[in-house]
């Protein structure tokens, strides 16, 4: 991760962190993370320091920035799974394959942060 701060609204549900502004602000106070006042922000925008943040926040922040190195181009959604099942190692395909089986599309699509509302919408169909 590049980034030295990172702003409340982009820890809110990050790695097990509270879902709303003000427990994400009671947990880094009862937790000491180190915070300053967010630079051309109005209001009391703070933004946390990184090295503060508990060590599942900065391993989630860390794979959203990695970007996959993967190679897909335009076809069947069926042949994209077949491909990016292809690409990965064995480990990886293992631990992927073991998750979803044992926690379900639903489980991946929340801790992939999936809009909640979408997620109601594949509840219901």
């Amino acid at each position: 991760m590049k980034k030295e701060w990172i702003a409340t609204h982009e820890l809110i549900g990050v790695g097990g962190l509270p879902k709303t502004r003000q427990g994400l602000n009671r947990r880094a106070r009862e937790e000491g993370w180190h915070k300053r006042r967010r630079e051309g922000a109005r209001g009391k925008a703070v933004e946390y320091a990184w090295q503060s943040l508990p060590d599942s926040v900065k391993k989630t922040l860390s794979l959203r920035s990695c970007t996959a190195d993967y190679a897909l181009s335009d076809q069947e959604p069926s042949t994209t799974w077949i491909e990016i099942h292809r690409q990965l190692s064995s480990t990886e395909r293992d631990f992927v394959v073991a998750f979803v089986l044992r926690e379900g599309v639903l489980n991946l699509l929340k801790r992939l942060d999936y809009p909640d509302e979408l997620l109601t919408e594949l509840v219901r169909d």
